[in-house]
């Protein structure tokens, strides 16, 4: 659950931007292995070899082009991650329902998360608490947020969209992962909260009714998989990321206007996997059309 607390998010923020400003100036502007990637991936990210590598199959040279391709992919991270800090800190004194920052690469978003007691009261408001029919970026009420090891297995955050315009406003721009090469180019997103940095990596993207329960936070082990399950099967692309119950996922839900009867059963969704710290980013990554997804149409 959402630890409310006048006092301990602000410090927790300052602290934060501190730390990881001395932790930049200190390593000539390297990030802190703690809260930016390293080449520790495993078998977790599968893809095609990151963006500056060579084709030639002299390994020395591959393996620089590799390693200048990762420090440029660490470094943009960092910044990211740095940036988004500093925008949540400042953020939290205007309204201290922020719980997080989110950020999307190539789109609009990239704005502060807030959480209401209930999932209305930021229905039809923003961030500020102010009267807005487009409302704001709003972590569904029972979603436990803080540091790594507290937050919810399924963090769940809703936005309008007044349309399926991928260039429209709020999550509308959530419609440009239904373009294949976009996915492969932009696999990652960057939702962090006051206490942790955290990057997620994307494993579907779908239609679905709301009798698909997705949307619960903290599913038992049966009802999680199944919920993984079925976001795979109704995912437009097959991406080549392993999840399982011992991973948090990251939900963004929003509306859709592909169904033109009961609009207001269906949702347009994209799911990622909380990446361990530390880990390797690269892009592209290995996409492909799923020829058959799952339709709730």
């Amino acid at each position: 659950m959402k630890i409310p607390s006048s006092t301990l998010r602000p410090l927790i923020c300052i602290v934060l931007v501190v730390a990881m400003t001395l932790a930049l100036a200190a390593c000539g502007g390297k990030d802190d292995p703690s809260t930016s990637p390293s080449s520790d991936t495993g078998s977790l990210i599968t893809s095609s070899k990151p963006v500056g590598s060579s084709s030639k199959t002299d390994s020395s040279s591959f393996n620089s082009d590799s390693d200048s391709a990762s420090d440029a992919g660490q470094q943009a991270t960092a910044d990211i991650q740095k940036d988004m800090l500093n925008k949540m800190s400042a953020f939290y004194q205007k309204n201290d329902d922020t719980v997080g920052w989110l950020n999307v690469p190539g789109t609009t978003i990239d704005e502060p998360v807030v959480q209401g007691v209930d999932n209305d009261y930021y229905l039809r408001r923003n961030n500020l608490k102010q009267s807005d029919f487009n409302g704001c970026y709003f972590a569904d009420c029972h979603t436990g947020t803080g540091a790594r090891a507290d937050i919810s297995r399924n963090i769940v955050i809703y936005g309008h969209s007044m349309d399926d315009n991928p260039d429209g406003a709020r999550f509308s721009q959530l419609k440009k992962y239904l373009d294949i090469d976009y996915c492969k180019e932009n696999p990652y997103i960057y939702f962090s909260t006051p206490e942790s940095s955290l990057t997620w990596q994307i494993f579907a993207v779908y239609y679905t009714d709301i009798a698909f329960d997705y949307i619960d936070t903290d599913p038992d082990d049966i009802k999680y998989a199944n919920i993984i399950s079925e976001a795979k099967q109704r995912s437009q692309f097959i991406f080549d990321v392993d999840v399982g119950i011992n991973d948090n996922i990251l939900t963004l839900s929003t509306c859709t206007y592909k169904e033109t009867t009961n609009r207001s059963n269906y949702r347009y969704v994209v799911m990622a996997k909380l990446l361990p710290a530390g880990a390797s980013l690269t892009t592209p990554v290995k996409v492909e059309v799923n020829p058959s997804p799952k339709s709730p149409f």
